[in-house]
């Protein structure tokens, strides 16, 4: 009879110490998403462009070194941002419009003399035939839009990187998961790759300049390289201009044709 009881009490308690081993597993698996997510806010707050007018050129590079330099310029209100796209001899070619943090996006096509709303997968058509699709300039939340897992650490351009894996919460899009790389002292996004559905990567972004207005840091200069084409577009702002007052209206999609 002892020896019974003696039984059921070791089973009572290998019971609680695989119990308390699950939820300790449980809690550390939720501290590691946690974190995770965490990473990503400072990344979405270090990527917002900063207020007012930035203004800069996209340079598209093919592998045969020919190229085609546009001019954009920027006009920056906190949740709202206008990019005008032009080239010196046929002036603006587009109009981009990010509404509501970069979720709404509309653009208007001077030679078509067209207004689109880029809704769903339309928000991946490029950009003037670069390697940028209009969701890439949008700025929206990583952190609203994909749910993120650490993989490790790796070193990038000398730093200390978290590894980060970015799956999208909708699955509608061409991006079938992000892979981001995050210095661990700044939380400053080095690179970003971008795969596919099938989770093959076609095309890689670098942030390769920082600048810092009012203590805070934010990217200046991106270059995206397309893997399969072998192709670059440089994406630099080198002014900005703040203090100034952006009139409401040019947020507004229907006078982006005025």
């Amino acid at each position: 009879m002892k020896q019974i009881k003696y039984l059921v009490v070791s089973i009572i308690c290998y019971g609680v110490v695989v119990s308390s081993n699950a939820i300790l597993y449980a809690q550390a698996e939720r501290e590691i998403e946690l974190t995770a997510q965490e990473i990503l806010a400072r990344v979405d707050r270090i990527m917002q462009y900063p207020d007012g007018i930035l203004k800069g050129y996209i340079m598209h590079i093919t592998p045969d070194g020919s190229s085609q330099k546009l001019q954009i310029t920027g006009y920056i209100d906190t949740n709202h941002f206008l990019f005008d796209v032009s080239k010196p001899a046929r002036g603006t070619m587009q109009k981009i419009l990010y509404r509501i943090g970069g979720e709404d996006l509309w653009v208007y096509d001077m030679a078509a003399k067209a207004l689109y709303h880029k809704m769903g997968v339309d928000k991946f058509d490029d950009i003037l035939a670069t390697n940028f699709f209009y969701t890439d300039l949008s700025n929206a939340d990583l952190q609203s839009n994909y749910v993120a897992t650490i993989d490790g650490s790796v070193i990038i351009k000398n730093n200390d990187c978290y590894k980060l894996i970015l799956d999208p919460i909708d699955k509608t899009g061409i991006y079938g998961k992000l892979t981001l790389y995050v210095a661990k002292k700044t939380y400053i996004p080095l690179r970003i790759d971008y795969h596919d559905q099938d989770k093959v990567i076609f095309k890689t972004l670098s942030i390769t300049k920082i600048a810092e207005k009012d203590g805070k840091s934010f990217p200046v200069r991106y270059d995206m390289l397309d893997i399969k084409k072998g192709t670059m577009t440089i994406l630099e702002f080198n002014s900005i201009e703040d203090g100034v007052r952006i009139d409401a209206e040019l947020f507004r999609p229907e006078k982006l044709g005025d």
